[in-house]
């Protein structure tokens, strides 16, 4: 696993627009660029990044952007600016030698999941799912998950912990509600490669010629896979069928444990509960339902391609990156 260098005071991250642009959240926009700099990061945009709509651009525009981010010998990392809903689109378009020649850090959350995961399984480099994209740094005080994200893009990779609280409801930034990790399958500490990313973006990478996870998990069974999941938009029986598909793709054949993050819109059908049916899907792989990852905030910083301990008992709930 090729793991890109961590930034320095003072370096270049490149932002631009694979999916939507910023204008609609421009003031979120600026004010993260003030917490960036705050943080010793220099910034640079591509032309997309501050165009509205629902995409910020066309497929071969946003294609031909992000790969002049990876050639810019100055530039140490790339970060999308927004989720969205049309970074698919953009896939066979990309040059993803450029990306996979020139190593650097991928940063994004959401939509840019087929990205981060394309690079990470096809290609073997560690990419960075991050707590939010590049308009919510925005808080006059950040949050400790932010702050820790700031941490861990300059190699301190800290220990993180389950967060006291979390949001009350999704979209609020109201955090105050108890935050409390569900185990499915009883008590979780368990080590294996990180990998994951939107559940909703990467049911649709199955099938395509993208989908090289049964060639990636094959070359780390060794150290088995910790998979991850943010749930965007998915009910109780959706959540079941779309873990059930990766089931049957052989996804989960060397899974050391599975982390599902807080659904963020909701919605159940009949009688059986999420977790329910995530027990009915997933058997006896040991389940953290309602782990700090997602939309729902805080969220940790998960780094695809590294490995990690995972414990949650009822003394601690953690993830910590391990050699």
């Amino acid at each position: 696993m090729i793991i890109p260098c961590f930034l320095r005071d003072g370096d270049i991250i490149g932002i631009t627009a694979c999916s939507c642009g910023v204008l609609k959240k421009i003031d979120k926009f600026e004010k993260t660029l003030v917490n960036l700099k705050k943080n010793s990061f220099n910034v640079i945009e591509t032309d997309n990044v501050r165009k509205g709509g629902d995409v910020s651009s066309s497929a071969i525009v946003r294609a031909r952007e992000l790969e002049s981010l990876f050639l810019n010998k100055n530039v140490k990392m790339v970060a999308v600016a927004r989720g969205g809903d049309y970074l698919f689109d953009m896939l066979d378009i990309i040059d993803f030698s450029i990306l996979a020649n020139n190593h650097k850090w991928l940063a994004g959350s959401s939509d840019p999941t087929s990205l981060l995961y394309i690079l990470t399984t096809n290609y073997d480099i560690a990419t960075i799912y991050s707590p939010c994209n590049m308009t919510g740094l925005d808080e006059e005080v950040l949050h400790d998950s932010y702050l820790n994200y700031f941490k861990i893009l300059k190699g301190n990779l800290i220990k993180q912990y389950k967060y006291d609280k979390c949001e009350k409801e999704s979209f609020s930034d109201d955090l105050s509600k108890n935050n409390e990790w569900i185990n499915i399958n009883g008590d979780v500490n368990q080590e294996g490669i990180l990998i994951g990313g939107c559940l909703d973006v990467l049911k649709d990478l199955i099938g395509t010629r993208f989908d090289k996870t049964n060639q990636f998990i094959e070359k780390y069974r060794s150290e088995g896979l910790i998979w991850y999941f943010d749930v965007f938009d998915k009910s109780n029986v959706d959540l079941y069928n779309t873990l059930l598909q990766f089931k049957y793709a052989g996804w989960f054949k060397y899974a050391k444990a599975v982390l599902i993050g807080k659904v963020c819109i909701a919605n159940s059908f009949g009688e059986a509960s999420y977790e329910e049916l995530i027990k009915k899907a997933l058997g006896d792989i040991p389940v953290i339902y309602k782990f700090d990852v997602g939309h729902v905030k805080p969220s940790f910083t998960m780094i695809n391609g590294m490995k990690v301990r995972v414990i949650s008992n009822k003394f601690e709930g953690s993830l910590e990156y391990i050699n």
